[in-house]
């Protein structure tokens, strides 16, 4: 005899998933018919399937798998026959993963992942996939634990995108760090080398200047009025230009200054609110000429 799910309060609504709950005969499974379902269990699947966020709860002793239709885009093929399956059996490619967290919820104690990884199968193949979720305890009436649920969202393109950003910051750094140019850019209040081109590096005579406040980096520029420019610059945002500036430097000698005539300009860096966030220096050694 089949369970009356089709109509039952514990299955109203959820799309695609919550229908297919309620075709399914839910007496020939370990959870029983519906009508004996705990509130306890009907509160959080209903919540679960009328939402538009990924989730899933895991009921019982077999842990009975239970989500919603945004649930079933991150498990791919594994969807729709994961419904009503075994939690182990659902993910067991990386349940020797997920096991400690999950013990660690059926104790009463919920967790907290960001970004993290795991080599998943799902749509005939493997791959690694990220993902930001929380576990938490599901409690019965007399505050036992009864299962697990789970808030979720795979951040997989998120973390692709920003190494791939990084790996082409990398690149376009060392790009720049070749350029002919007179070239640096320093952040922050204290003036810290983000970059610098070794054309700069062999004006000023120093092996390396990144992570370095100018203060620190060149003391020997102190008193030479280019500390309050670049101040200046910061603080409000103007630009600076100057042609043929003479500028004091050890130039690899300590203790020893040299004088070189620096046609250069001072730009200011912008956040996307439109906050100073570093100073841009371009400029060429013109002594010579």
């Amino acid at each position: 005899m089949r369970s009356s799910s089709s109509s039952h309060p514990c299955l109203a609504g959820g799309g695609t998933a919550g229908s297919l709950l309620r075709a399914r005969d839910w007496a020939a499974t370990p959870l029983g018919p519906v009508d004996s379902w705990p509130a306890s269990l009907c509160t959080v699947l209903n919540l679960v399937l009328n939402s538009k966020f990924p989730m899933f709860l895991a009921w019982g002793p077999e842990l009975v798998f239970l989500y919603n239709d945004a649930y079933a885009e991150i498990i791919g093929s594994k969807h729709p026959a994961a419904l009503g399956a075994r939690f182990p059996d659902i993910w067991k490619e990386i349940w020797s993963d997920l096991a400690p967290l999950v013990d660690q919820a059926l104790g009463g104690t919920p967790t907290f992942h960001e970004n993290a990884q795991f080599n998943v199968f799902r749509n005939g193949r493997y791959e690694n996939a990220w993902y930001i979720f929380s576990y938490s305890p599901l409690l019965g009436a007399g505050n036992e634990v009864n299962g697990l649920f789970c808030v979720c969202s795979e951040t997989t393109e998120l973390v692709l995108a920003a190494r791939y950003r990084a790996e082409e910051n990398q690149r376009l750094r060392r790009l720049f760090k070749g350029s002919p140019g007179v070239i640096a850019h320093l952040v922050g209040p204290h003036h810290v080398y983000d970059v610098a081109t070794d054309a700069y590096l062999r004006l000023v005579g120093k092996a390396d200047l990144i992570g370095m406040p100018i203060r620190q980096a060149l003391p020997e520029l102190a008193g030479q009025g280019l500390f309050e420019l670049l101040d200046k610059v910061y603080e409000t945002g103007q630009p600076f230009a100057a042609s043929a500036m003479p500028v004091m430097l050890e130039n690899g000698t300590p203790g020893q200054l040299v004088e070189r005539r620096i046609t250069f300009k001072l730009q200011p860096t912008f956040d996307e609110r439109g906050n100073v966030t570093g100073v841009f220096s371009e400029g060429t050694d013109v002594t010579d000429a």
